[in-house]
């Protein structure tokens, strides 16, 4: 027995120094790191650059604020709605550094005026949100994509290795079982030592953002060792077909095709055919042709039915002169709502695509795994809307603060320019909930793969011990 033990002891340092030993470990470990730690840094410079321009945003409002407030004679409200671009702000999380989602430079700080919403929003195909990415490089990537090959790397072929040089034979012989046990003994200190590197990721990120280590800390760890474990358990299912290395190799390589990139390609190809982004381009040529159409068309019958929505100035809409302010933002406000059935199309459209890759999600463990980071991190789809959805309720106060000067033609005081309506900044991300009765069971990716690397964990071990020493 204490011959065995020390044999044991032999064969752990043994496993240790070999864990490091090969070029390929060695190269596949620095370059995740190095990515990794690339991710953070470059995540961490945009999130700080992205916060800086909102708030000088914020700030040269307010100069320009104070700088129309000490010109002798005020402008009328009409002109000042008019250059008047207020700054609004999706206020992210320092999560969006790591996992970047559907946050972007050109789409959390847009400015807005009281002119028609819905050319401001799709003014250009830059703008546009349904010409948007998902995601980019950030530390979701590294870990959903990089993170399964080092994974392969270090731990799919063990066994394999383990028979061509005869230890596989020579161990078993020693007691019951123990050639299996040193195969996951193996994989044990592999998946320790992955898990140590996404750890001090996470750490490293926690100092450079000045995160907390609080329970969104813990919970997007515990959901990154979940799917780290998953992967380690899809190697030793392919291990247990007792195969040859290349074998092995080229059917991790498979599996990792067809999980993190074929199914989610075909979900979101398929998502994208269903619904299509026509609406907005629609809207907004819509929009721009009721605008421009407006100017040769009576401005009088539009007053009567712009006042049909705002009847408080039914008395109030006539004017002797060729141009009048309250017809111009009538009219802008006017080729908006020729497009709302438009806008609300393809709202509808956007919720019931974004449903149904919840609920395909769960074929792909790396779309699901990208996918709750990102709604953890408050940079999926769902936050974006919102913040859209904030704007559009500001560009009503804008406009509704404007109407009582054009209607009732009342001068601006300085006064009124201290009241003129700020953008209330909206926190998007949302503290983690254990199970709330709210949430569809389709949202807990962590259970999911939990599920699913537990299911792995039971056929690989079953596999196992049914392999036999030749």
């Amino acid at each position: 027995m204490l011959n065995i033990n020390k044999l044991s002891a032999s064969i752990l340092a043994f496993e240790l120094k070999r864990l490091f030993h090969g070029a390929a470990t060695k190269v596949s470990l620095l370059v995740f790191i190095i990515s990794g730690l690339l991710a953070i840094y470059l995540g961490a410079n945009s999130y700080k650059a992205l916060r800086i321009d909102q708030v000088k945003s914020a700030i040269v409002f307010k100069k320009e604020r104070e700088h129309i407030q000490q010109r002798e004679q005020l402008p009328e409200m009409g002109s000042l709605a008019y250059y008047a671009h207020s700054p609004t702000a999706w206020q992210l999380s320092p999560w969006t550094a790591l996992f970047v989602g559907q946050s972007q430079n050109n789409l959390v700080a847009m400015k807005v005026n009281a002119l028609a919403l819905q050319g401001q929003i799709y003014n250009k195909e830059l703008i546009n949100p349904s010409k948007h990415r998902t995601g980019g490089f950030d530390l979701g990537f590294i870990l959903a994509y990089m993170l399964p090959i080092l994974i392969g790397v270090l731990s799919v072929n063990l066994l394999s290795e383990e028979r061509q040089s005869g230890r596989w034979r020579l161990l078993s012989a020693f007691a019951n079982h123990s050639a299996k046990k040193l195969i996951w003994r193996a994989l044990l200190q592999r998946f320790v030592l992955v898990s140590l590197i996404i750890s001090l990721l996470f750490i490293s990120s926690a100092v450079l953002l000045s995160l907390p280590f609080d329970g969104m800390f813990f919970t997007f760890l515990a959901l990154s060792l979940t799917y780290t474990a998953f992967w380690f358990f899809v190697a030793a299912l392919i291990m247990s077909l007792n195969k040859s290395s290349l074998y092995n190799s080229l059917a991790f390589i498979a599996s990792w095709l067809v999980i993190a990139v074929l199914i989610p390609g075909f979900i979101h190809l398929g998502l994208s055919s269903q619904f299509t982004n026509a609406e907005p381009l629609k809207a907004s040529t819509t929009q721009r042709l009721v605008l421009n159409d407006g100017w040769d068309q009576d401005k009088q019958a539009a007053l009567e039915k712009f006042v049909q929505d705002y009847p408080q100035y039914r008395e109030k809409i006539a004017y002797e002169a060729d141009f009048h302010w309250k017809w111009y933002y009538a009219m802008q406000q006017l080729s908006d709502l020729s497009v709302a059935e438009n806008w609300n199309t393809y709202i509808a459209e956007q919720q019931q695509k974004q449903s149904w890759l919840t609920r395909l999600s769960v074929l792909s463990p790396s779309l699901l795994f990208q996918m709750q980071l990102n709604k953890l991190a408050g940079s999926d789809t769902q936050a974006h809307s919102a913040y859209i959805d904030s704007v559009r309720q500001y560009h009503q106060q804008i406009r509704e603060f404007i109407y009582p000067y054009l209607f009732n033609d009342t001068p601006v005081t300085s006064e009124d320019i201290d009241t003129f309506p700020l953008f209330a900044e909206q926190i998007s991300i949302e503290k983690p909930q254990i199970l709330p009765a709210s949430t569809p069971l389709s949202d807990y990716a962590w259970l999911v793969l939990l599920g699913l690397t537990c299911v792995l964990a039971g056929v690989s071990r079953q596999r196992f011990n049914k392999l036999r020493v030749s």
